[in-house]
């Protein structure tokens, strides 16, 4: 999507959009939050994406000084108002890949959950690249990506024919978007210069999918890949 068209979800962001902070079922991502290496005081979150600032709201407590990243104006002021709260917040209207520049490496918790969607190969590793580019050495990263294995299990347990998914692109409604292999995901994270400390499922419902739980359905629930890693 371009920045007109996530302006217009700024007022329906919770539901169009999968806030994965706010919709993961299993407390993933508070048992990777806790894995993290914060310290106890002085300590720095970048939120590369940060949506409506849904992260920011649960976990801002735990840091000195707060930077929140999104790339649609209309969106980051809807955050801006939610956090309204929250103490010791920057806020940079931004793309991922650009942030990382005008930030440095200042985070020793840096966020980005289902930011990184973009077709295009070159622009997923600007934005892998703006990533390790706001850590701090030692610091760590917490991601969360589109799961390709949750896909052709979600088109499994539909009946659908099984799809290529090239390159881990997926059609949704009309825009191509990147899925990753839980391989892949690791080796993206490699290669922009960090240590793989933890990969996990992130679960989230159903509803999110456009469908309603069978029985079926609700043993076998979708998921994102949730991954931490530490700065090298």
């Amino acid at each position: 999507m371009n920045r007109k068209e996530w302006n217009k979800l700024a007022r329906t962001f919770e539901k169009n959009v999968c806030d994965i902070s706010r919709e993961e079922t299993a407390g993933q991502i508070k048992r990777y939050v806790a894995r993290a290496k914060i310290p106890r005081q002085g300590g720095v979150l970048v939120d590369m994406g940060c949506g409506i600032g849904t992260f920011i709201l649960q976990y801002g407590h735990r840091f000195a000084e707060i930077v929140g990243v999104e790339y649609a104006s209309d969106i980051i002021a809807r955050a801006k108002k939610r956090c309204a709260k929250v103490t010791g917040v920057t806020w940079h209207t931004a793309g991922v890949e650009a942030a990382g520049k005008r930030i440095g490496p200042r985070a020793d918790l840096t966020v980005c959950m289902n930011v990184i969607t973009v077709p295009n190969a070159a622009k997923r590793k600007a934005m892998w690249d703006g990533i390790a580019a706001v850590t701090k050495r030692g610091g760590h990263a917490l991601v969360v990506v589109a799961s390709l294995e949750a896909e052709q299990m979600i088109g499994k347990l539909l009946g659908e024919e099984p799809g290529g998914h090239c390159n881990g692109l997926v059609d949704h409604d009309g825009a191509l978007q990147k899925h990753f292999t839980r391989a892949e995901l690791s080796e993206d994270f490699s290669c922009a210069g960090f240590s793989v400390k933890k990969i996990g499922k992130a679960f989230y419902p159903w509803s999110k999918e456009g469908l309603r739980p069978t029985p079926k359905l609700r043993a076998n629930p979708p998921w994102d890949w949730v991954a931490l890693a530490e700065r090298v």
